[in-house]
C-alpha cells in the first residue's frame, strides 16, 4: 500500500481503479511556411471547429454546473472571436512565415501571461481558460479530437488521473463515470477545481505521485484530507466504504434543506446569509441556497494593487454581485484593508507595529475622504441594479458613524444632481467588531438600520489575543463568557431600538452555539456558503418555545 498527501480540492471519497490520461504538453512543431494563405485557411477552419466545440461544451456545462459557471466557455468563445487574439496569430503566420500551430502556441502564451500578471484574482484565473482554448485549437490543428479516445471509450466508473485538467476536460466525461480526480497540478481556485466541487467529484492535487505509473491500479481518493491511497488493503477499503456511505447520507440530508424556509421548529424566521470575499463567491452562495449576501468583503478589489480601483471598476463589480443575487440583499462591507496590505497606495501609511489596531476600517476611510466618496458612489450606483446595503467596519465611536453618514448623504446629493440613478432606501448598518462598539451599542443602534456582529474581531479585541498568531492559539477562546456577554448585550440593544442584529464570522457558524445565539434573540447568521445548509438544518431543529434544560 502506498499513501500520498496532496491538496484537498473537492471533498468526498472515491474507491476504484485509476485511469491515467496522458495529456502532457504537446511538442508543438515549428517550421517556416511559404504559402501563408493556406496556413491562414488552416487556422480559420480550426477556429470554426473550435467554436462549434465551445457551443457544445457550453450547453453541456449549463446542464451540469449551471449557467453562471458556464460563463467559462463564453469567455473562451469571446477570446476566440477577439480581434486582438486573432490578429496576433495572423501576424505570426503572415509576417514571420511561421506555421499555424506555433502561432497559436505563442499567442496563447502571450495572452496567458498577460492575464496571469493582472491584479484582480478573477482575471488572473482566466489565464488557465486561455490555455484551455489553446489546447482545443492545437488538438484540431494536429488532427486530434478535443476529447481523446480514452475519454470517449470510458464505459465504467473510474478514478481519473492526469498531469492537469482544464474545465473542458472534466465536462467531457459523463459524471457517473468519474469516481474521483487526481492531478499533479492544480490550485483550489482554478476553474477545473471549482467545477469538480460543483459536480461533487472528490478531487486531490499535488500528491507528488508519478501518476502515469498508477494506471490500472486500485486506489482511494480522500477529498477530505487530501490523500491518495494506492493498492489499499481490504480493511482500508472497508473503512472507506463506511466513510463514503456516512458522507453521502449526510450530504443527502443537507441537500434536502435546499428550498426550505430558515426557521426554528416553533416558527421563528431567521435570516441565513453568505459571507463571500470576491465575485467568485456569488455562485457558491446561490448553489448553497443563501438568502442573501450578509457580508461582501470589498477588500478584494483593493488588495495587491499599486493604485486604487476606479469608481467605475468598483461599480461594475458591485453591480455584478447584486444583479446575480436578484431580489436578495447584498450587504457590502466598506474597505477594511489592514495597513500591511497598503504599501502600494501612494505611501498612504508607514509600517505599523500593530496593524490590527492601526489605521483601518472607518478610520482609514474618514482620513481619506476621496477614497470614501469613490467607494460610496460606486455602491450607490450599483444599488440601482439590485438590493444593496452598506456596512461600516471597525466602528468604535459615535462620531465615526455620524461623519460617515454625513459623507454618504453628500454622495447621494451629488448623484441626484448629476441625474445618476441609485436606490435612496439603501440601508446603512454598523459592524460591531470592537468592544467599544458593543458597549455603546445602545447609542449606535439608534444611528443604524441594522447591526452585524463580527465575531472574529470582537473575540480578538475583547481577549487582546491576535487571532492570526499561532503561538496564541490556546488563548483565543471562542465562546469566551466576556464575548458572549457583549454579543447578548448588542442584540438586546438593537432590539430596543427596533433594528435587526445578525452575527457573522467563525463563531456565527459554530452549530454548538446556534441555540444560545437564537435564545439571545439573534435575527440572522452570515456564514461561508458551504456552512449554510448545515446551519439551516440546525436552526430548523431548535424549538425556542421549549425551556432549555441544563
Amino acid at each position: 500500500m502506498l499513501e500520498f498527501k496532496g491538496t484537498a480540492i473537492s471533498t468526498g471519497y472515491a474507491i476504484g481503479k485509476i485511469l491515467y490520461l496522458n495529456n502532457s504538453k504537446k511538442n508543438i512543431p515549428k517550421y517556416t511556411v511559404t504559402d501563408t494563405e493556406s496556413e491562414l485557411k488552416r487556422f480559420y477552419e480550426a477556429r470554426n471547429i473550435t467554436s462549434n466545440q465551445l457551443s457544445i461544451l457550453n450547453n453541456r456545462a449549463i446542464e451540469s454546473i449551471g449557467s453562471k459557471n458556464a460563463l467559462i466557455f463564453e469567455f473562451q468563445q469571446m477570446l476566440l472571436n477577439d480581434n486582438a487574439f486573432r490578429t496576433f496569430i495572423e501576424n505570426i503566420i503572415m509576417n514571420e512565415h511561421m506555421n499555424c500551430e506555433y502561432a497559436v502556441k505563442m499567442t496563447s502564451e502571450h495572452f496567458s501571461e498577460m492575464f496571469a500578471n493582472l491584479d484582480d484574482d478573477y482575471m488572473r484565473e482566466r489565464s488557465d481558460d486561455i490555455l484551455d482554448l489553446s489546447n482545443k485549437l492545437l488538438n484540431t490543428l494536429m488532427s486530434e479530437n478535443n476529447t481523446s479516445s480514452n475519454k470517449l471509450n470510458i464505459t465504467e466508473p473510474l478514478i481519473i488521473a492526469a498531469r492537469e485538467l482544464y474545465p473542458s476536460d472534466t465536462l467531457s466525461f459523463k459524471k457517473e463515470n468519474i469516481l474521483g480526480i487526481i492531478t499533479a497540478l492544480g490550485s483550489f481556485t482554478s476553474h477545473a477545481s471549482i467545477i469538480s466541487r460543483i459536480m461533487g467529484i472528490p478531487s486531490v492535487s499535488n500528491t507528488g505521485a508519478i501518476l502515469e505509473r498508477l494506471n490500472g491500479r486500485n486506489a482511494i481518493v480522500d477529498g477530505e484530507l487530501g490523500k491518495l491511497i494506492v493498492d489499499p488493503t481490504e480493511g482500508m477499503i472497508s473503512q472507506y466504504k463506511s466513510k463514503k456511505q456516512r458522507y453521502e447520507e449526510y450530504h443527502k440530508m443537507l441537500n434536502s434543506q435546499k428550498g426550505l424556509p430558515t426557521q426554528t421548529a416553533d416558527g421563528k424566521k431567521i435570516d441565513l446569509l453568505a459571507n463571500i470575499g470576491s465575485i467568485d463567491g456569488v455562485q457558491s452562495a446561490i448553489d448553497n441556497d443563501a438568502e442573501g449576501i450578509g457580508f461582501l468583503r470589498s477588500d478584494f478589489l483593493f488588495a495587491g494593487r499599486a493604485s486604487f480601483p476606479s469608481e467605475n471598476e468598483q461599480y461594475i463589480a458591485y453591480r455584478a454581485v447584486s444583479k446575480a443575487m436578484g431580489r436578495k440583499t447584498t450587504a457590502i462591507c466598506m474597505l477594511d484593508l489592514p495597513p500591511d496590505q497598503q504599501d502600494g497606495y501612494f505611501n498612504l501609511l508607514s509600517k505599523e507595529k500593530n496593524p490590527a489596531m492601526g489605521m483601518r476600517g472607518v478610520r482609514l476611510l474618514l482620513e481619506n475622504p476621496n477614497l470614501l466618496k469613490t467607494q460610496l458612489r460606486a455602491i450607490y450606483r450599483a444599488s440601482a441594479h439590485g438590493k444593496i446595503s452598506i456596512c461600516i467596519p471597525m466602528v468604535s465611536s459615535v462620531s465615526e458613524v455620524r461623519s460617515f453618514k454625513k459623507t454618504a448623504k453628500e454622495v447621494r446629493d451629488e448623484l441626484k444632481r448629476e441625474g445618476i440613478n441609485y436606490d435612496p432606501s439603501t440601508q446603512i448598518g454598523i459592524m460591531i467588531e470592537t468592544p467599544a462598539a458593543a458597549v455603546i451599542s445602545d447609542i449606535l443602534a439608534g444611528m443604524a438600520d441594522f447591526m452585524t456582529i463580527g465575531t472574529n474581531d470582537l473575540t480578538q479585541y475583547t481577549l487582546a489575543v491576535d487571532r492570526n498568531n499561532d503561538e496564541l492559539f490556546n488563548f483565543y477562546i471562542t465562546g469566551h463568557k466576556a464575548v458572549l456577554r457583549l454579543i447578548k448585550m448588542t442584540i438586546q440593544n438593537g432590539h430596543k431600538a427596533g433594528i435587526p442584529v445578525d452575527l457573522c464570522g467563525d463563531l456565527a457558524a459554530d452549530t454548538r452555539m446556534t441555540e444560545k445565539f437564537l435564545r439571545y434573540g439573534a435575527d440572522g447568521f452570515s456564514v461561508v456558503p458551504n456552512d449554510i445548509l448545515e446551519m439551516r438544518a440546525k436552526i430548523r431543529s431548535i424549538n425556542l418555545s421549549e425551556k432549555k434544560t441544563k
